[in-house]
């Protein structure tokens, strides 16, 4: 019987890292009250977007 690994080796294309990142850029500027303020930049992921506004703002349903 073979030994199964718990270790996969994952490999990606190399056409991914050839293309030039995006330019990132601010999407939008919140201002949370008098001395504090978020701002979000394009290209963030959902689940972190969650996150930020509903720390920003737990009040709001």
């Amino acid at each position: 019987m073979s030994e199964n690994s718990d270790i996969v080796q994952v490999k990606f294309d190399q056409e991914s890292s050839s293309r030039p990142p995006l330019p990132t850029s601010k999407a939008l500027q919140i201002r949370v009250n008098s001395h504090e303020t978020v701002v979000i930049y394009t290209h963030i992921q959902g689940y972190i977007l969650d996150a930020l506004l509903k720390a920003a703002f737990p009040d709001v349903h």
